[in-house]
């Protein structure tokens, strides 16, 4: 029995080693990949209700609801569509795995002119206000099972959009991250 837990042990620190060197390997590759991808123009309200639906799934089966809002138009911008959803899927995954049963993981966005915002919040236990400032440094975790690069990447994945990532303290409890994209591509509704 001690055996069986020391393995297990061993077998969870193995797990977290992998995910980190290939976190690691994966950020430094960032910056040459992205100067390589060709911005392309992509449904941004498709791509996100995709995502959200097997997403949505996993949270419901965790007993967490999972909670959508788009606009019923296209939102058709210019981006790097892989990497953008590379950063969806990190905040909601990161949303639901922070929630319990019975909480719930709402993603919604906003059109205005030239301007989009896409939101991803939780009603779980939110985040200490004393580690916000170092919610989107390198190797910075609040998780036993995180690497601490997740938040990092995506900022700098926005970045490469010309996209700004924050997050914002709920009143009550939860977490709330803005991806805010201003007038610096097209974009239309259909």
């Amino acid at each position: 029995d001690h055996r069986e837990k020391l393995l297990d042990v061993i077998e969870h620190d193995v797990r977290r080693l992998d995910r980190l060197v290939s976190d690691i390997s994966n950020a430094s590759r960032l910056d040459s990949e992205l100067v390589k991808e060709e911005e392309e123009a992509f449904n941004l309200t498709k791509t996100l209700s995709n995502l959200s639906e097997y997403l949505g799934k996993q949270a419901g089966e965790k007993g967490v609801e999972f909670i959508t809002d788009f606009p019923p138009e296209s939102i058709v911008i210019r981006g790097l569509e892989a990497r953008l959803a590379q950063v969806f899927v990190n905040l909601i995954t990161n949303a639901t795995s922070f929630c319990e049963e019975g909480d719930a993981v709402r993603v919604w966005i906003r059109r205005r002119d030239n301007r989009v915002l896409i939101v991803v919040e939780d009603t779980g236990p939110g985040i200490p206000e004393q580690v916000t400032t170092q919610l989107f440094r390198p190797f910075f975790t609040t998780s036993s099972h995180g690497t601490g690069l997740g938040l990092y990447i995506a900022r700098e994945m926005c970045i490469a959009n010309q996209a700004h990532l924050s997050y914002v303290a709920l009143p009550g409890g939860g977490a709330c991250f803005r991806i805010r994209m201003a007038g610096v591509r097209a974009i239309q509704t259909t």
